[in-house]
C-alpha cells in the first residue's frame, strides 16, 4: 500500500484487510490470537491423525527411483552436492531427466544418513509437514482475509486437510516435493503480508527465503508469482504500483531458479521424450484431438474434487482413450472451465471472492493442464494438491451461503462460541469432514506397499498398460518370497498374464517384453525368452537390462564370449548397472582373467558397496590372482553381510 503522509510528514503503516467501520485487522488483536493458535494446533493434530495409519508403510512408486534405489541419495550427506547438480533420478538411471527437486532430494539423503532404508522416518516427516501445512494455511488465511468471517478460512482449511485427493501426496514419500513447495509458498504469503503491514525488512527477507526453498522443491511454485499479487489485490487496498514493486523480488528469484534449472535439466516446456505410457496425449499429433482429450482430463480433475471416488494411482494409456470434441464429456468440461473463466474475468474488478477462488485454482493448475506444455503425466491426483485450497474455499463459501452464515462480516469476535454458533452449518460441515476422513483413512491403507496399491488399482484401471506391467513386477516379487515351488510358479504365472496384457494394450511396450523374456527364462524356455528379448530390443535398441539378461542365457549355455559381448553392451548403456558389472566380472574370472574380473567387481561395488555377492566375488578373485591379503577384507565383509 502506498504511504500516506501525516501533517508531521511521518508515514503511517499500511492498513491491510481493514474491517468495515475502520476497526483494525485480526493480526492486531492479541486477545483473539490465543484462540486462533489453539485452532491451528487442533487442525495440525487433525491432519496428523488422518494420516497416522501411513507411518508403518513401506516404499511405493517413485520412492524407489528417488530414495531406495538411488545410489546418490544413499550416499547421505556426501551425495547432496550431486543432487543439486543433477536431475532427481540421476542416481537411479543414467541419462537426461526433467525433474529438478534438490530440496526434497537433499532431505531424503539426510534421512538416509540418519536412518538408512527406514521408510517410517520418511512417512513420519511427510505427515508432520502436512500437519504443519494445515496450521500455517489457517493462520495465513485468517490474517490475509481479515475482513471476512473467521469461519471461512477455518472451514476451508478443514476441507483442505480432510480431502482424500491428498492421499497420493502424503502417503507417498517422494511427494515431499509437493508438501514442501506448498508449505513454503503459504509461508511466503504470510511473511509478505506481514511486510506489507509494517514494512519491516525482516519479513521481506523471510518471504524471499521461503519462496526460494519452494522453487527448489518443485517447479510449479512459479505459478505463485501470480497468486501472491492475486491475494494482495483481492484482500487489501494496496495501490497497483506498490503491488508490482512487492512482487518484483519474487520474479527475480524465479528467474534465478529457471536459469539454474535450465543449466541442469533443460528449459521449461521441453520435457525429455514424454512417453505415451506416461501421458497418452503424447500419442497424437492431431491438435484438435489433443486439446479435446486434455479437456476430458480437466473435467475428470473437477469431478474428482467434487466427488473423490474412486481414486487411482494410474489412469494412463489406454484406460482413458483419446477423444474428440464430439464427446459430451469434453463439451461439458469445456463449458465448465470456460464458464468459470468468464465469471472470474467479469467479476475481477469488483473483487468478488468467487472470482478470486476461480483464479487461484486456474492459475495454480494451469501448468498441469497439458494445454500450455505437455507434461510427464496425463493425470495424477497429486497435481491437485496446491490448487485444492481454492476448491476447499469454494465449498466453504457454498455451505455458508446455503446455511445463512455471512462470510463478509467480521465483528472481531473469535471466541469458540461465536465461531461455532451456526449449528446447522457445522452439522453439514461435519458430515462432509466425516465422509472425507473415512475415504482418506481407507485409501491410506491401500498405499501400504506397491503390491497392495497395484492390486487395488488394477481393478479400477484394468486397461492401463503401465499399471498391468507394474502389478506384474509386484507379483514376481511375491513369487520370489515364496518357498513353495508350486505357489511360486502360480505367482509367476499371474505376473506373466499381466505382462502379456500390457503388450496387447500397447504393442510397443519394450519393458513388458523384457519381463516376458525373463518369465520364459524362469520356465527354461530359452527360445521364447530370446524372442521376447529381441522384441524388447526392437522397440528399445539400447536396453541394458535386456542385454544383461540375454547374457545370462548364453552364459548358462557355455557361450562365454557371446555372454561377455552382451554384458559389455549392458555396461556401456548403463555404467552403473550392478548386475551387469558383476556378471561381466564373473565371465572374466571364469576365463582366468582375474585382472579384468577385479576391475569390474570393484566398479560394481562403487554403486552397491554392501552387496554381499560382489564382495565375495571380489575377495575370491583377489585370492585366485595370488593376492589373498587384498581379498581377505572383502571376504570378511561378505560373511558379515550374510553371503
Amino acid at each position: 500500500m502506498a504511504k500516506k503522509r501525516s501533517k508531521k510528514g511521518r508515514s503511517k503503516k499500511n492498513n491491510l484487510s481493514r474491517r468495515p467501520g475502520g476497526k483494525t485487522n485480526i493480526a492486531s488483536k492479541k486477545a483473539a490470537s490465543k484462540n486462533l493458535y489453539l485452532i491451528a494446533l487442533a487442525i495440525a493434530v487433525f491432519g496428523f491423525l488422518l494420516y497416522a495409519n501411513t507411518l508403518g508403510h513401506g516404499y511405493v512408486l517413485d520412492d524407489f527411483s528417488q530414495i531406495k534405489e538411488n545410489y546418490v541419495t544413499k550416499q547421505g550427506i556426501d551425495g547432496i552436492p550431486t543432487l543439486w547438480k543433477t536431475n532427481a533420478r540421476y542416481g537411479y538411471r543414467p541419462g537426461a531427466g526433467e525433474l529438478y527437486r534438490p530440496v526434497p532430494m537433499s532431505m531424503f539423503a539426510l534421512e538416509w544418513q540418519a536412518m538408512p532404508d527406514t521408510p517410517a522416518l520418511g512417512h513420519f516427516i511427510n505427515v508432520l509437514l502436512y500437519a504443519l501445512t494445515g496450521a500455517v494455511l489457517f493462520l495465513t488465511l485468517a490474517r490475509v482475509m481479515g475482513k471476512y468471517n473467521i469461519v471461512l478460512p477455518l472451514l476451508a482449511t478443514l476441507f483442505f486437510m480432510a480431502h482424500p485427493v491428498h492421499v497420493e501426496v502424503v502417503a507417498n514419500i517422494k511427494s515431499r516435493d509437493e508438501i514442501v513447495m506448498f508449505l513454503m509458498c503459504i509461508l511466503t504469503l504470510n511473511f509478505l503480508w506481514r511486510y506489507l503491514e509494517n514494512e519491516n525488512i525482516k519479513w521481506a527477507a523471510a518471504a524471499c527465503f521461503t519462496y526460494l526453498v519452494a522453487l527448489f522443491s518443485k517447479e510449479n511454485a512459479v505459478t505463485f508469482l501470480a497468486i501472491f499479487p492475486l491475494f494482495v489485490y483481492f484482500f487489501s487496498d494496496i495501490k497497483l504500483k506498490t503491488l508490482a514493486v512487492s512482487t518484483l523480488p519474487f520474479i527475480v528469484l524465479a528467474g534465478i531458479f529457471i536459469y539454474i534449472r535450465k543449466e541442469v535439466v533443460g528449459a521449461f516446456g521441453n520435457p525429455t521424450d514424454v512417453a505415451v505410457l506416461d501421458n497418452f496425449l503424447a500419442g497424437t499429433e492431431n491438435i484438435g484431438t489433443r486439446i479435446a482429450s486434455a479437456f476430458l482430463i480437466l473435467g475428470k480433475y473437477l469431478w474428482t474434487l467434487v466427488f473423490p471416488h474412486p481414486l487411482g494411482s494410474d489412469f494412463g494409456y489406454n484406460q482413458i482413450p483419446l477423444t474428440g470434441f464430439g464427446d459430451w464429456r469434453v463439451l461439458l468440461s469445456l463449458l465448465a472451465w470456460l464458464g468459470m473463466g468468464l465469471f472470474a474475468v467479469v467479476k475481477f474488478f469488483n473483487k468478488n471472492i468467487w472470482s478470486f477462488v476461480i483464479l487461484f485454482f486456474v492459475i495454480n493448475f494451469s501448468i498441469f493442464s497439458n494445454l500450455i506444455i505437455t507434461i510427464g503425466t496425463s493425470y495424477g491426483d497429486r497435481l491437485l494438491y496446491s490448487a485444492s485450497p481454492a476448491f476447499a474455499m469454494a465449498l466453504a463459501l457454498f455451505l455458508m451461503k446455503i446455511n445463512n452464515e455471512k462470510y463478509i462480516e467480521n465483528n472481531g469476535q473469535y471466541s469458540f462460541s461465536h465461531i461455532f454458533k451456526n449449528k446447522k452449518l457445522w452439522s453439514v460441515a461435519a458430515v462432509v469432514l466425516i465422509l472425507y476422513s473415512a475415504k482418506t483413512f481407507t485409501r491410506n491403507q491401500v498405499w501400504e506397499s506397491s503390491y497392495t496399491l497395484y492390486k487395488n488399482d488394477i481393478e479400477l484401471s484394468p486397461n492401463s498398460a503401465k499399471l498391468n506391467f507394474h502389478y506384474g513386477l509386484e507379483l514376481v516379487k511375491m513369487g520370489k518370497e515364496e518357498n513353495n515351488p508350486a505357489k511360486q510358479k502360480e505367482w509367476y504365472g499371474k505376473a506373466k498374464n499381466h505382462f502379456e496384457k500390457a503388450t496387447k494394450i500397447y504393442p510397443k511396450y519394450h519393458d513388458a517384453y523384457g519381463q516376458l523374456g525373463l518369465a520364459y527364462y524362469r520356465e527354461k524356455n530359452y527360445k521364447k525368452a530370446l524372442e521376447n528379448y529381441n522384441l524388447a530390443l526392437k522397440y528399445r535398441p539400447t536396453f541394458p537390462l535386456v542385454h544383461s539378461n540375454m547374457g545370462i542365457i548364453y552364459f548358462e549355455q557355455g557361450d562365454l564370449e557371446k555372454a561377455k559381448e552382451l554384458y559389455h553392451l549392458a555396461v556401456k548403456e548403463d555404467p552403473r548397472m550392478v548386475d551387469a558389472l558383476r556378471n561381466l566380472g564373473a565371465v572374466y574370472a571364469m576365463q582366468r582373467n582375474f585382472k579384468e574380473a577385479i576391475k569390474w567387481f570393484k566398479e560394481g561395488l562403487k554403486y552397491d558397496p554392501n552387496n554381499p555377492t560382489l564382495n565375495h566375488y571380489l575377495g575370491s578373485a583377489y585370492s585366485d590372482a595370488g593376492q589373498p591379503e587384498k581379498g581377505k577384507p572383502f571376504l570378511e565383509k561378505a560373511r558379515e553381510l550374510g553371503n
